[in-house]
């Protein structure tokens, strides 16, 4: 009779974009809280995810794996890239990018309308149009416009010491 393989355990975190009932107790991370209370503004952590992988839909689960160091240190280096892809310009065919900011930078810099401060762009702007400063009327409009890859804010919330070093299972539901 051959011998059972042996398995490696390791943890994984289950990410919840609702901060309701979610605790690093029970497991489950409120990753939209963590990332306010870190970045100062909400984060549209399915728009992360999405850019992460553009395929993922509202009713999702996506594994981050950033126990290895490989993985963590990608994504760190992606992070701290100071070039951004802002997309493709179908009249002058080139891709179109913005040096010195990374994403964390561009997308703090994205504000929202209030009494004092007009909006200064339209809800749908071309993925284009660079939105550094860019203030929107709406939340909505801003998070579809921009939002930095979950991963790498991940990366960056571990490397700050705000979530513990492991995988993360991203579950969202509407």
């Amino acid at each position: 009779m051959p011998e059972a393989p042996e398995y490696t355990p390791y943890s994984i975190y289950v990410l919840e974009p609702h901060a309701d009932y979610a605790t690093a107790d029970n497991g489950h991370i409120p990753i939209g809280a963590i990332a306010e209370r870190v970045y100062g503004k909400p984060y549209s952590s399915l728009s992360g995810c999405q850019r992460d992988d553009e395929h993922i839909g509202n009713d999702s689960v996506k594994l981050y794996e950033l126990t290895s160091d490989d993985d963590y240190l990608e994504a760190l280096e992606a992070f701290d890239d100071t070039e951004l892809y802002l997309g493709w310009d179908s009249r002058t065919h080139e891709s179109v990018r913005k040096t010195g900011m990374t994403e964390l930078d561009y997308w703090l810099s994205i504000r929202i309308a209030d009494e004092s401060t007009p909006a200064t762009v339209e809800a749908n702007p071309p993925k284009t149009q660079d939105l550094e400063n860019a203030v929107f009327e709406d939340r909505f409009f801003a998070d579809r416009a921009f939002t930095p890859s979950l991963k790498l804010v991940l990366a960056d919330l571990i490397r700050r010491g705000e979530l513990p070093r492991g995988d993360f299972l991203f579950r969202h539901w509407w």
